[in-house]
């Protein structure tokens, strides 16, 4: 090594020095937690990241189109909350997601995050209303077929079905509560009890359960310390309530 010529040396340098590629592990799991603390710039890493994979390796193409779909969803989402316009980071979810579905048509959490983002487009595109809800029926119907225990797929359905059934969209959401918080060790989805507690939360402050969406919230926050939504504005809305 001492007598290798100095070309060798900056190229080991450069190799060893080199950032790894990211795994789509590490992007779901940046993509988790920025979406709860509301990371705009590592959601939109971990969606530029998923791209890449996507495009790399088609056997990761569905699972990393989803994980890119569901960073720009969260960037939406986050956008809202921070006063931003979501117009374009939900469009490019709705476009990811779609890729999704194109790699792998049985993919129900894909089909699911497709029906939650038509039925907000469904109030936010009122031209297009007509579409919009056609789109969250066929989707839901299909990500109930293909998997009606998912706690993804519920919540999502749970969500839309409480504008004509809200007792069988509370008592949904309520069950949905009840389950493990899981954490799988793929790429694979795994999310989806704080989200029910926290949605459970904002319906029962809806409903004027202030100590019910108390408990919740606080559940919720336990479970994913930081999380942005939680603490910044669903808490503050609760302790107004309690006030009054």
């Amino acid at each position: 090594m001492r007598n290798a010529p100095l070309g060798w040396l900056f190229l080991i340098l450069f190799c060893t020095s080199a950032p790894r590629p990211a795994s789509l592990v590490e992007v779901k799991t940046r993509a988790l937690r920025a979406g709860y603390t509301a990371d705009l710039q590592v959601l939109a890493d971990a969606a530029r990241d998923a791209k890449a994979i996507a495009a790399a390796d088609p056997a990761q193409a569905a699972l990393a189109h989803y994980w890119a779909g569901y960073a720009y969803w969260q960037r939406a989402v986050n956008d809202v909350n921070l006063k931003l316009d979501p117009s374009a980071d939900r469009a490019a979810a709705l476009a990811e997601l779609e890729a999704a579905l194109a790699a792998r048509e049985t993919f129900a959490d894909a089909h699911a995050l497709v029906a939650w983002l038509q039925g907000w487009l469904w109030s936010a595109d009122p031209a297009n209303k007509d579409a919009h809800q056609k789109q969250l029926i066929a989707h839901h119907t299909r990500a109930r077929e293909l998997e009606p225990d998912n706690p993804r797929v519920l919540w999502a359905y749970a969500i839309a079905l409480q504008f004509r059934d809200k007792p069988k969209a509370l008592a949904l959401m309520q069950d949905l509560t009840k389950r493990p918080d899981t954490h799988a060790a793929s790429a694979e989805p795994d999310w989806g009890l704080p989200e029910a507690c926290m949605t459970l939360a904002y319906m029962d402050l809806s409903a004027g359960d202030i100590a019910g969406a108390e408990t919740l919230a606080h559940r919720a926050a336990e479970l994913r310390p930081g999380w942005h939504y939680v603490e910044a504005i669903l808490m503050p809305q609760i302790a107004a309530k309690k006030a009054h």
